[in-house]
């Protein structure tokens, strides 16, 4: 229907996050080559410039993935890859604005490399896809206004979960959606799936772990729990999905996908209760 694109876009090779904010109706997008933030109103189309950009020192960015939009409290929350953190911008920020809150790796947290962030203002709990000390995938849950070296009120991780890689998370009436996209990392290789740690014999190719698939867990599940609903398997379509999106009025989850390159949508109402908070 409609393309954005071009020099004035400000658009990089990657967008490596996509949101749209139905309270500002703007597009959102996370530039992590150029370490910025893009907003766009939602009828964008062509080489449009961005109507804001949140980019500079002050910002700390330094490689941005997902975005998450709370009109509630009229923040807009950024998962940092390279720097370890979640970073917390007002939702109107323009420039080289500080963030109002940092969420940071340390013994506390115990969160590195975060790729994806959702954020439900109802119940005043943060998701994050990110790794453990250990670099071992893992769906961390901080209350909203944790800030620092915060201790998340829970983790899921282990073997039970089928977790071995994660790109994105949504969060929709209590229920944590991911993109387990387990094709970039398979110990011992690096977080990054591209070079074996000091020691490791094997070849340097990224490594293809097991199928990948879209996973359901309670946002109060902790541990090694496997997903509650899942979306895997040879007819979905998908080999290792990451980007992940609901929509609960119609009952569909879609996904876009590392390997096949395309967007998969999905009628599953029975992942939304008539019981689920709207």
């Amino acid at each position: 229907m409609r393309i954005i694109e071009g020099q004035h876009t400000k658009l990089t090779r990657v967008a490596h996050g996509l949101t749209y904010d139905p309270g500002n109706d703007e597009i959102i997008a996370t530039e992590p080559l150029a370490a910025s933030i893009v907003f766009f109103h939602g009828g964008a189309s062509g080489d449009h410039p961005p109507d804001r950009v949140i980019q500079g020192p002050h910002t700390l960015l330094h490689a941005p993935w997902q975005p998450a939009a709370d009109d509630v409290h009229n923040e807009l929350w950024i998962a940092d890859l390279e720097s370890d953190a979640l970073l917390v911008f007002p939702l109107n920020g323009n420039g080289d604005v500080a963030p109002l809150r940092v969420i940071h790796y340390g013994p506390k947290s115990g969160m590195r490399l975060p790729s994806g962030v959702a954020v439900d203002p109802q119940r005043n709990l943060v998701a994050v896809a990110a790794r453990d000390r250990h670099y071992n995938a893992a769906l961390f849950v901080f209350r909203r206004t944790d800030s620092g070296d915060a201790t998340p009120l829970s983790v899921i991780e282990g073997p039970a979960t089928g977790i071995v890689g994660l790109f994105h998370v949504a969060l929709y009436g209590g229920q944590l959606f991911a993109g387990v996209d387990n094709f970039y990392y398979v110990p011992p290789y690096d977080a990054g799936g591209y070079e074996p740690r000091d020691g490791c014999q094997g070849p340097t190719l990224p490594w293809m772990g097991p199928l990948g698939f879209v996973g359901v867990w309670n946002v109060t599940d902790n541990g090694n729990v496997p997903p509650h609903a899942i979306i895997r398997g040879a007819e979905t379509g998908m080999v290792h999905p990451s980007a992940v999106a609901v929509d609960p009025i119609h009952g569909e989850v879609f996904a876009t996908d590392g390997v096949r390159n395309g967007t998969f949508g999905f009628l599953v109402p029975e992942f939304f209760p008539s019981t689920a908070p709207r």
